[in-house]
């Protein structure tokens, strides 16, 4: 998948760090990370069409 687009949101500072914990904890960055999560309820969504 090729990296097209760069999308700015707000977070809150706690939840962050315990993201790119997770993150971290999976071996990925944090924006590979949220990029898995959004793709995955993307497929779910699909599905449920």
């Amino acid at each position: 998948m090729t990296k097209e687009k760069i999308i700015n949101f707000r977070i809150d500072n706690e939840l962050k760090n315990r993201a790119r914990k997770l993150a971290e904890s999976d071996g990925r960055s944090l924006s590979n990370w949220i990029t898995l999560l959004i793709e995955k309820e993307v497929r779910k969504a699909k599905r449920k069409e």
